[in-house]
């Protein structure tokens, strides 16, 4: 990965080269799409927003180039890689001009917000046209016969309910893990430990988890609000604090001291049992942000030094 980025930071030339490769190799394998996204915010980051737009604007247009050569679509591959890079670039370029981890966070929420309004602007009733698009899943277990066929219509409504929210909420993450990761990397090549510390203070504003925590009360309330918005919106705020809740643990594992292995389990619990780890640390970082636990630990720990 060092060697990645020490090849962007070469010129604009290798940027381009760079994202436009892994834009395109992303639509064979996914996660690519993070790793180009990481290079236009690491050009950003480090150069500024007018190379990070540049670089952004002619891999758009490279990328186009190629798609017309070997005739494919090229407003579709232009609108993929815009969507892709612009809100990567806004992105960096509020953490270089704030340095505040918080303040992206945040910003990153209003797109995951965004792609909420988008899909109930363009569908009046998403949940229905989800039904639609995976109704061909649910032909496909029928001619496999690996699921029976209460199951299998069980399993359409709740994607079916649920897919708004996960595509928010994946946009979100996609958006923040590529600028945590172009933030590594300036840290790694410019900053020696700057990443680290700043990573382990993260922190979103104390108003935000209060309206975090009145739309979770008005769930659990069981409020019908006529749609499943309330629910989308519940998932996006629970992922930024999960976001916050591993920071938290980062930080507090760094001032106890403890081993690493402490948080290796935690990742493993969080990959084989997601939605209580999910729920507890969304729950930790949301305590933290009224209680700021990792300066209480810290001031605990230097009295219990002093004493």
């Amino acid at each position: 990965m060092r060697l990645l980025a020490s090849f962007v930071m070469r010129g604009r030339s290798q940027a381009v080269m760079a994202i436009g490769v892994l834009a395109l190799l992303s639509l064979l394998f996914p996660p690519l799409s993070i790793i180009s996204s990481a290079v236009v915010a690491l050009v950003t980051l480090r150069r500024g927003p007018q190379d990070g737009l540049f670089v952004t604007l002619l891999g758009t247009a490279a990328c186009a180039l190629l798609a017309m050569l070997v005739q494919v679509d090229a407003i579709s591959v232009v609108g993929f890689t815009l969507l892709l890079w612009l809100p990567v670039w806004v992105l960096a370029l509020l953490l270089r001009s704030s340095s505040s981890l918080a303040l992206a966070t945040t910003v990153a929420l209003l797109f995951g917000l965004l792609v909420i309004v988008v899909y109930y602007v363009e569908f009046s009733d998403p949940v229905a046209e989800w039904r639609r698009l995976l109704e061909p899943l649910l032909q496909s277990f029928n001619q496999a016969q690996t699921l029976e066929r209460d199951q299998q219509i069980l399993l359409l409504d709740v994607l079916s309910h649920w897919m708004t929210g996960l595509m928010a909420a994946g946009f979100f993450l996609q958006l923040m893990i590529s600028v945590l990761l172009a933030r590594w990397w300036q840290s790694l090549l410019y900053y020696p430990g700057g990443y680290r510390s700043e990573f382990h203070q993260l922190r979103l504003p104390r108003t935000l988890a209060m309206f975090t925590v009145a739309v979770v009360g008005l769930l659990l309330l069981d409020m019908d609000v006529g749609s499943p918005m309330l629910d989308y919106l519940a998932m996006l705020l629970i992922t930024a604090y999960l976001l916050q809740g591993l920071a938290l643990a980062h930080g507090i594992r760094a001032q106890l001291g403890v081993s690493q292995g402490w948080l290796f389990a935690m990742y493993v619990l969080l990959f084989i049992a997601a939605p209580h780890m999910v729920i507890t640390l969304a729950t930790a970082g949301i305590a933290d942000a009224w209680l700021d636990l990792r300066s209480r630990i810290g001031k605990g720990k230097s009295s219990g030094g002093a004493n």
